[in-house]
């Protein structure tokens, strides 16, 4: 809105400057042909600076009457001081009409030709016109550059209208970008909170009359992790509403230990070995980790019909992250990995947006999940 306010006040100021400048000049010559030119000369002026007004919200509609106002002061009677006198200072008007149509619609063929032909009307009204010889020197050096200076117009006419186009696209890629992240999170969050929530509601179902105990447990865990996930989606839906800063739990590899203690209840075993200087891992690498991780293990629970042991190994060096996730559930039975669901979408995503890559196999034996993300 501000910048909105600053363009329209830039058109505001422009016009007052040529009205000022300009158009004085213009209408005292057509004034002083007396009668209903002048009337005429005078609207046709009004019109033009009306054009250079609402160029910008209205291109082609100014550009037809910036057109159609040159035409009636051409069409006007002989003039006292030649037409171009006239023409000349009004014509600077059209020039940033022409620039405005191009710039707003990314149209420069018609505009330049139709300003071509106006250009060509005036040149045969002069040399038709003029009283006295014409000085055919002037004449043939001010035609050339009118023209260029038309198609130089239209040149930094398009050259805005690639660069908004480019303004454009960028922003749409940054809302794409934004839109992939929270579709990410939403997913990561809900897909592995409801899983271990679910897992665990069942486990301690089986075993609520033999050990009420392990029952109890399992029932609190499930607990936590429902209370981990509201506080989860409640960052996220803060984000989207009130354009916070995400503040990710997730601040370093340490956090895995947390992941992993509260999905042990829905598996038969989960083994973590995490190997290197995971302190010098940037938090943004730690949080991807963290969600391949959360995935993979969402996964393994979720397409299995008995719990499943897995391995999760992480290991740090001087290049980067090396994950391994492997688990011992009947794989993604009937269906590729790479149209698993919009969870392997995510990791691939995630894998992806940071430099790195993902590979993923599943067979009945189970599923591996291997990524790689540099640190450098």
């Amino acid at each position: 809105m501000g910048r909105w306010r600053l363009t329209r006040a830039a058109d505001v100021v422009a016009a007052a400057v040529v009205l000022l400048l300009t158009v004085p000049s213009s209408i005292g010559l057509l004034w002083s042909a007396g009668g209903w030119a002048s009337v005429v000369g005078g609207v046709c002026g009004a019109v033009l600076v009306a054009t250079l007004l609402a160029r910008r919200a209205h291109p082609w509609p100014s550009f037809w009457a910036s057109c159609a106002a040159l035409l009636v002061l051409l069409a006007l009677p002989r003039l006292p001081e030649g037409l171009s006198m006239v023409f000349l200072p009004v014509s600077l008007i059209h020039l940033l009409v022409v620039h405005a149509v191009v710039a707003g619609t990314g149209r420069w063929r018609l505009p330049l030709a139709v300003s071509l032909v106006g250009l060509g009307l005036i040149v045969a009204r002069t040399v038709l016109d003029v009283p006295d010889p014409l000085d055919w020197g002037t004449f043939w050096v001010l035609v050339p550059f009118t023209a260029l200076v038309l198609a130089g117009s239209c040149v930094l006419g398009a050259r805005d209208w690639e660069r908004r186009q480019l303004q454009e696209h960028r922003l749409h890629e940054a809302v794409a970008r934004e839109r992939e992240l929270m579709a990410r999170e939403v997913h990561d969050v809900v897909a592995h909170s409801l899983t271990v929530v679910v897992a665990q509601a069942d486990a301690a179902l089986l075993v609520m009359e033999a050990d009420p105990q392990r029952s109890r447990t399992m029932v609190s865990n499930a607990v936590t992790t429902g209370r981990e996930a509201m506080a989860e989606m409640q960052r996220v839906v803060r984000v989207l509403r009130d354009g916070a800063p995400p503040g990710a739990p997730v601040r370093s590899l340490h956090d895995l230990d947390t992941l992993v203690a509260s999905s042990r209840s829905a598996t038969a075993g989960i083994e973590l070995v995490v190997d290197g200087d995971v302190d010098r891992v940037d938090p943004e690498i730690a949080r991807a980790v963290y969600r391949i991780v959360q995935e993979s293990l969402t996964n393994a629970v979720k397409h299995g019909t008995r719990p499943p042991r897995c391995r999760v190994d992480v290991r740090v060096d001087a290049r980067g992250v090396s994950v391994s996730v492997h688990d011992d559930g009947p794989g993604l039975t009937g269906r590729e990995p790479a149209d698993a669901g919009f969870g392997i979408l995510g990791i691939r995503e995630r894998a992806r947006s940071l430099g790195g890559r993902v590979d993923i196999a599943s067979d009945a034996s189970g599923t591996r999940v291997s990524a790689w993300l540099p640190t450098t």
